[in-house]
């Protein structure tokens, strides 16, 4: 997987990594901008299935790679690349424990952040996986119709057919397909990465009023 510097549209704004570091919860904690671009997809993933297990019990890094189908190394730099930024943070006096996301940190990345450094763009028409609003759960929740034209993450077991997206991470097509929690995290971080206008304002909305 490419460093998030390596993206055409962090190449666009080369000055973004430097303004989320100031101006933002990022600029909270000690780190120099490399730490930032070493981030990979897979640990806004990681971030989001923390938050869930947070509220669910006690997660583990074999836990994780389990549910993320990742190796369990994967796991353990997913978590310390997302520690080193901020994203995740281990709570006082249980430092064996899984750290926990910061909620305030991963709102502001998803929201403004996301799309810059991995942005997506529909692609050829195949059957997949219903993601962004073509995702019955969340054209609820926002109150908004499903799309004519639904978008999905490629997958030979897919039961709806549209255009293509890529995920963020490769895995997650199969992984959300038992997931139905993160399937609706995925989908509304979808939107923000390849939507503008009322659907990604709904989309960043929800995302907050979750993270309260």
């Amino acid at each position: 997987m490419c460093p998030l510097a390596t993206t055409a549209a962090a190449k666009a704004r080369p000055d973004f990594y430097e303004v989320l570091k100031l101006n933002s919860t990022f600029g909270n904690r000690e780190y120099n901008n490399e730490s930032l671009k070493m981030l990979k997809p897979q640990d806004i993933v990681i971030s989001l299935k923390l938050l869930q297990s947070r509220d669910g019990g006690t997660p583990t890094y074999a836990g994780l790679a389990i549910d993320l189908k990742m190796s369990v190394s994967e796991a353990h730099a997913g978590v310390r690349r997302s520690l080193e930024v901020g994203m995740l943070r281990r709570l006082p006096g249980a430092p064996q424990r899984m750290p926990v996301p910061v909620k305030t940190a991963l709102e502001e990345f998803l929201i403004s952040g996301l799309k810059y450094v991995w942005p997506a763009k529909p692609g050829p028409t195949a059957r997949g996986i219903a993601t962004c609003t073509s995702w019955p759960n969340i054209a609820r929740e926002l109150d908004v119709p499903e799309p004519e034209t639904p978008l999905v993450w490629r997958h030979p077991l897919g039961t709806v057919r549209g255009e293509t997206i890529t995920p963020l991470y490769p895995k997650l097509p199969d992984v959300c397909s038992t997931d139905d929690w993160l399937h609706e995290w995925l989908a509304l971080v979808d939107i923000l990465r390849c939507k503008t206008g009322r659907e990604a304002s709904l989309a960043a909305n929800l995302i907050r009023r979750r993270l309260l």
